[in-house]
């Protein structure tokens, strides 16, 4: 009588902590983002992904931790869509930096979506925007902008690309990225998205 009684204890502790860990709530993705170096801006890139690049960015200046991103109307021909972000500096000193920027991707809960950021643009956009980087200064209350590009035909045994909600940006060098803000795009090939070195606004 005392075994049966011990079996069925033990079965009854095994059901209850088998349904704890059924109820247990997963925890939300964060996002990955991998920077890979280019040669030139129109072909793949053949370097091998790491999780920095000697090309993304410089040291920044301490001003370029307070900036705020806004989307600007993009288009799209031939599978590749492109559209620009203007950043703005809404602290008290200036902005000197250099090189790439830095983007994450969110979902529509916040989570953060795995994005590949490839260093340097595939079709011609503007000649800033497919130069070489260069020294960008942004004064309090200044502008800048970087290009973005990605293709929305899903490759490989991708059957979709997910959409983004909203999107961060951290200028090249600065250690805190910008506030989320509204970007809806479907990069696909993995959450491809090449971008432009950061370069001062068209007047």
């Amino acid at each position: 009588m005392r075994s049966r009684l011990g079996a069925l204890l033990i079965l009854s502790g095994t059901a209850l902590a088998l349904a704890a860990c059924s109820n247990s709530t997963p925890h939300a993705a964060t996002t990955t983002t991998t920077h890979r170096a280019t040669t030139t801006t129109t072909a793949a890139p053949t370097t091998t992904s790491s999780s920095s690049s000697t090309t993304t960015s410089t040291v920044a200046t301490a001003g370029c931790n307070h900036m705020t991103g806004t989307p600007v109307q993009g288009q799209g021909a031939a599978g590749t869509i492109t559209g620009f972000i203007t950043v703005t500096n809404t602290g008290p000193s200036t902005c000197t930096t250099l090189g790439y920027p830095a983007l994450a991707l969110l979902g529509s809960t916040g989570a953060g979506m795995t994005v590949t950021v490839v260093d340097g643009l595939s079709v011609q956009v503007s000649t800033p925007a497919n130069a070489a980087p260069s020294t960008v200064t942004i004064a309090p209350g200044a502008k800048a902008q970087f290009a973005y590009q990605y293709s929305d035909v899903p490759t490989g045994n991708e059957t979709s690309c997910p959409m983004s909600a909203s999107a961060e940006v951290t200028v090249p060098g600065a250690t805190v990225a910008t506030p989320a803000f509204a970007l809806a795009v479907s990069p696909c090939d993995h959450g491809t998205m090449r971008v432009s070195p950061l370069y001062a606004p068209p007047a």
